[in-house]
């Protein structure tokens, strides 16, 4: 059975901006502790088939993933570029936090089956780890670019006394 409530939450660094369908209704509050637990309080009084969904933000919506998964709540990441897609269909061109998390409520009751759930913490730690990998190898090539560069072997036998 596919879920009857579609909501959206817009996920920025600093709030959380929601729409609920088939009611219509918005909702916003901080991306913070206390905001998750407002976010809780009226996700309760909702049937239980409901289905919550994020478009990926670049990890920023995460924390609230795991939460809502705890709480036993439906949860999925959705593609950006689909919901890119979606809104061109509909002749959405304008983006604000608002706009988007109506289009993707939207998009949600059109394609219930998308999205992808949370992966398991091996896999978080997999991601995790090689994210942090890439980064010290661009670090790494920045330097030894830094450390081959004429500048910097001028600078060097400058400052040799």
């Amino acid at each position: 059975m596919s879920a009857q409530i579609f909501i959206d939450i817009d996920v920025s660094r600093d709030w959380l901006d929601a729409f609920f369908l088939p009611g219509k209704q918005r909702f916003c509050c901080q991306n913070s502790l206390d905001g998750y637990a407002r976010l809780f309080e009226i996700l309760q009084s909702m049937p239980d088939d409901l289905k919550v969904g994020f478009e990926a933000t670049g990890e920023q919506e995460w924390a609230l993933w795991r939460v809502l998964i705890h709480k036993g709540i439906n949860a999925v990441q959705l593609s950006p570029a689909q919901i890119k897609v979606f809104a061109f269909s509909m002749g959405k061109r304008a983006k604000t936090d608002q706009i988007n998390a109506e289009l993707v409520a939207r998009f949600m009751v059109f394609r219930p089956e998308a999205g992808r759930t949370l992966p398991d913490e091996k896999l978080q730690l997999l991601r995790a780890l090689t994210v942090r990998r890439a980064q010290m190898i661009d670090a790494r090539k920045r330097l030894s670019a830094q450390y081959q560069s004429p500048a910097f072997s001028q600078k060097c036998q400058n400052s040799v006394v």
